[in-house]
């Protein structure tokens, strides 16, 4: 379960950063760079322990920043 709690959090938080608008867009990027950096942190201490997860933990890493820069989402710079 811990395996997955992470990846599902990731995804959830980059959906939450890219269909929403206005000031709520601002607090959903906002978590999504928070959980960018827990993920990132959680997929070096995985790869250096060399745990069984490293390979979904990086596979999570890898689409939250592909995905932020590829998938389409509102303007947030219209939040005012």
């Amino acid at each position: 379960m811990d395996a997955i709690l992470l990846p599902l959090m990731g995804s959830v938080a980059l959906v939450f950063a890219k269909m929403t608008q206005g000031e709520a867009a601002r607090w959903a990027e906002k978590q999504f760079f928070a959980a960018l950096v827990v993920i990132t942190i959680v997929t070096v201490r995985t790869v250096i322990m060399c745990d069984e997860t490293w390979l979904l933990h990086t596979a999570t890493l890898a689409t939250m920043i592909v995905g932020a820069l590829v998938v389409p989402g509102y303007d947030s710079s219209l939040a005012t």
